[in-house]
């Protein structure tokens, strides 16, 4: 089975802090450095959706917020429907070869997971389709208080850290004859950046509801 993802209705913003807690998080008080935070906030929240594992669909940036998508399966042979989306996902309309399905009365959803199982006569029976086109939306319209939690813990570990060098291993500075500095510098990855990126493990831990399974 292939499938293709497309974003008909993007989210209105890929943020997931409010002005308010871009700078809550990054101890700022004012709004003369906005723009600095809003971009960093965006930078964490692309972080985060790449850690764990959203979908890409034409159209728009991957997000967990919500959105509204199409996707397109091909030679489906199987009990479930997975869709590439998951979390709050509505369904908006199902077609099997052309023909729709009564949202209500021929299939059952798990919306959390993005399951999509078919009905018959009530009972759950098999996809056999060569094509299946479905409309939902999938996503949060406000992010989650301990998604919320992580995207602050990860500003305030970037807003601290924001003129240090992530590629700097270790630094010693020794003034008595008037200065000599050494520095060493990770080769390859940097520890903690394997898996989930640039996302920091401590943060990373908090991602777990969240974080979607590669399938190869």
């Amino acid at each position: 089975m292939r499938s293709a993802l497309k974003v008909t209705t993007a989210a209105t913003s890929l943020q997931l802090l409010s002005d308010v807690e871009l700078r809550a998080a990054a101890g700022v008080s004012g709004t003369d450095q906005d723009d600095v935070l809003a971009a960093e906030g965006l930078r964490v929240a692309a972080a985060i959706t790449m850690a764990c594992n959203v979908a890409v669909g034409a159209g728009g940036e991957p997000t967990l917020l919500q959105e509204t998508l199409e996707e397109t399966f091909w030679s489906v042979r199987g009990d479930n429907l997975i869709l590439s989306r998951r979390h709050n996902v509505e369904l908006l309309s199902i077609t099997v070869d052309g023909s729709a399905l009564s949202i209500d009365d021929d299939v059952c959803l798990d919306p959390e997971a993005g399951i999509v199982s078919r009905l018959g006569g009530g009972l759950p029976t098999r996809w056999c389709a060569g094509k299946i086109v479905v409309t939902y939306k999938a996503g949060f319209q406000t992010a989650p208080g301990d998604l919320k939690m992580a995207a602050m813990d990860f500003m305030r570990l970037n807003w601290a850290d924001k003129d240090r060098d992530p590629s700097l291993k270790s630094e010693v500075i020794d003034i008595p004859d008037v200065r000599r500095v050494e520095r060493q510098y990770w080769i390859g990855s940097v520890p903690g950046q394997d898996n989930t990126g640039p996302v920091p493990d401590i943060v990373a831990g908090q991602l777990a509801r969240y974080r979607n399974s590669v399938i190869a």
